[in-house]
């Protein structure tokens, strides 16, 4: 870690995390950059390893659930770095749930950083105050309809409503806290560099160890006979109400009646490998928040400009896969679904990520394409976790993409992916 004699160091990284999929990419970005690299994680294994850079970065062994240990270990990182002032770069933190986890971390580091990254999730707009009241339009100042925008974290005023926005998505109140201590923290431990929270929606791309995108891949390698199931458009209309009991405040239509169209969800999505660019991206000054000087803390929702319903995205994920497109489609009334992981009416706005950091996500047909050929190759690489992929579709799909996928192991216990996405270290 401990920069080289002579010449201008390379920037010192600080990963939490970096185990598999987004973190995973990182790792190897950074390796290739190069940067003076170390990774904090618990040290276990998925996809094969329990080290995505070879050997080429600094690992030290930690568990938050520890705070104490955690922050010791965070410590005697910093002070590996050498130099009578050891300071990181950039912190790229993807291991932290709640508040009591970026606590740990800042009593760690002691503000010895540039920039703080933490992979946070667009999951908080679940527990803001638009979601508790039901996620009825707001006015626009043009016309269209409304975006979820950075400024629409606020929770709602009302603790009783917290209560029971937190009850309906824990992990997403769990997120904002996180959020909140990382702007408080920065403000107590001087000498700090600002912080940025990701918002990511659903993420896709290689290693994903939820599977949920490699389960559809499969159930349309299935073919027509067993399509993948959508929500039967007949059976979705329904008047949107807040969470509470809204007054009468339904969403209206023109006569005044509660509106009875069907709810449209749009699918959000960011590629891992630009979640691990746009972090490479801050240790270069042109691009790391362009227009000018960083606030102190800030947010920014990271994805890709298509946000299309699920028929619209299998039909993106067919194309992609080189099958037949549009693919015939099954509605029913309680289709099995794997994505989205929130419903929301309204588009996330990527606008502050386009035009304040100015960064250009990649088109989602070509993620898509690029995931498709990775499952392709995975059902040779990794068939344990190609198996188990399938194993998510309803039986009689499930046997045909097995089939059709060369797949013939039965499940294991272990896996090459070791944890489900709640335990993962993204």
């Amino acid at each position: 870690l401990a920069a080289a004699d002579g010449g201008s160091p390379a920037p010192a990284v600080l990963v939490l995390g970096g185990s598999t999929f987004m973190g995973r990419a990182l790792v190897e970005r950074l390796v290739a950059r190069p940067a003076r690299l170390c990774v904090l994680n618990r040290g276990r294994t998925y996809w094969g390893t329990d080290d995505p850079s070879c050997g080429k970065a600094a690992r030290l062994l930690a568990d938050r659930r520890d705070p104490k240990a955690f922050a010791a270990a965070l410590d005697e990182a910093t002070r590996r770095l050498g130099g009578s002032a050891p300071r990181w770069d950039l912190v790229a933190d993807f291991s932290a749930f709640n508040g009591p986890d970026i606590r740990a971390a800042l009593d760690g580091l002691q503000g010895r950083f540039d920039r703080y990254a933490y992979i946070s999730s667009d999951s908080v707009y679940e527990v803001s105050a638009w979601a508790g009241e039901g996620w009825l339009p707001r006015p626009t100042a043009v016309p269209h309809a409304p975006v979820v925008v950075e400024g629409d974290s606020e929770r709602p005023a009302e603790g009783s409503r917290r209560r029971a926005l937190k009850k309906a998505d824990g992990y997403g109140d769990g997120k904002l806290e996180a959020e909140e201590a990382l702007a408080a923290g920065l403000a107590e431990h001087s000498g700090s560099g600002p912080g940025l929270a990701l918002r990511l929606p659903d993420v896709i791309g290689p290693f994903d160890d939820t599977l949920r995108l490699w389960a559809f891949w499969h159930w349309l390698q299935a073919g027509p006979q067993e399509p993948p199931q959508v929500h039967d458009p007949r059976s979705v209309k329904r008047p949107r109400r807040s969470l509470a009991e809204d007054g009468g405040r339904s969403m209206q239509a023109a006569d005044g009646k509660p509106s009875e169209e069907p709810d449209t969800v749009p699918l959000a999505f960011v590629f891992s490998h630009d979640v691990a660019r746009f972090i490479d991206g801050l240790l270069d000054s042109a691009s790391a928040t362009a227009t000018a000087p960083p606030p102190s803390f800030d947010a920014v929702n990271l994805g890709c400009q298509e946000q299309p319903d699920l028929r619209g995205f299998l039909g993106l994920l067919a194309t992609a896969s080189g099958l037949q497109s549009p693919p015939r489609l099954a509605e029913v009334e309680k289709p099995r679904t794997f994505l989205p992981s929130v419903e929301r009416p309204w588009n996330l706005s990527c606008q502050r990520m386009l035009e304040v950091y100015r960064f250009t996500p990649t088109p989602l047909a070509d993620v898509l394409k690029s995931c498709a050929e990775w499952f392709a190759k995975g059902c040779d690489e990794f068939p344990r976790d190609a198996l188990r992929a399938a194993m998510k579709l309803p039986p009689a799909p499930r046997k045909l993409a097995i089939q059709r996928s060369g797949l013939t192991a039965t499940p294991s216990s272990s896996s090459s992916s070791a944890a489900s996405s709640s335990d993962a270290e993204p």
